[in-house]
């Protein structure tokens, strides 16, 4: 299988419009694709709240990358909900089995928290996650060769605030990640499963559209230089 995913990355490779820039993890268009996006990510799921976060998002007409831990797909319920979210066409990315700093594990220990998930996404979905994270953007040389072997694109983030307390409220949440100073052209979005994010991902997506901004759909992302 995972050779498989590797062969239809470089076949499909010159269909990309994207790729992503390792120096500040931003999206870079290839060519002449529109520069003015921004790129949607949910980690810590699915846990309460990414399948109403996937519903907000399905409305809207916009695709996304949601991060999965581990333990959060270890019953028929979260199965289920993982499974639901992947059939409406959103994207399914590795955050690790139980979030934990990979910097404090050993090799072993590593290639388990990483392979243990991508096992656990394709025997659910039938398909192997395309996209990591890890917890904290923690990554060790072991690890970021991991993610090249299993087929993956390594990414961190832009700016996300979702998880500091002073914007766990719907309107200063929207308000932060419309006005930031750091939102460019290709920002990568952290976001996360959570409630106050799940109130505010409407607003916050029809405000970044009326500031012009196009929400880049992930298969748009080459992900070969990964390889």
């Amino acid at each position: 299988m995972k050779e498989e995913l590797k062969k239809e990355n470089k076949e499909s490779a010159d269909q990309k419009q994207y790729v992503l820039n390792p120096n500040n993890w931003s999206v870079t268009p290839i060519s002449s694709a529109n520069p003015k996006v921004v790129l949607l990510t949910f980690d810590d799921s699915p846990d309460k709240y990414a399948l109403d976060i996937a519903k907000q998002l399905k409305i809207l007409d916009v695709n996304a990358i949601f991060f999965v831990n581990g333990h959060f797909i270890d019953n028929d319920k979260q199965k289920k909900i993982l499974q639901q979210i992947h059939e409406m066409g959103f994207f399914i990315g590795n955050h690790t089995y139980n979030h934990v700093k990979l910097t404090d594990l050993s090799e072993e220990e590593q290639r388990n928290e990483i392979v243990k998930v991508n096992d656990a996404v394709e025997k659910i979905t039938g398909t192997r996650p395309q996209f990591f994270r890890a917890p904290y953007g923690a990554n060790t040389d072991f690890s970021k060769q991991l993610v090249k072997e299993e087929g993956m694109l390594l990414m961190n983030w832009s700016f996300g605030y979702d998880w500091q307390k002073e914007y766990q409220e719907k309107d200063k949440l929207t308000e932060i990640m419309l006005d930031t100073p750091y939102l460019m052209n290709g920002a990568n979005l952290l976001m996360h499963d959570r409630k106050w994010t799940s109130e505010a991902i409407t607003d916050i997506v029809k405000g970044y559209q009326k500031k012009g901004y196009d929400i880049i759909d992930p298969s748009q992302l080459d992900i070969s230089p990964s390889k």
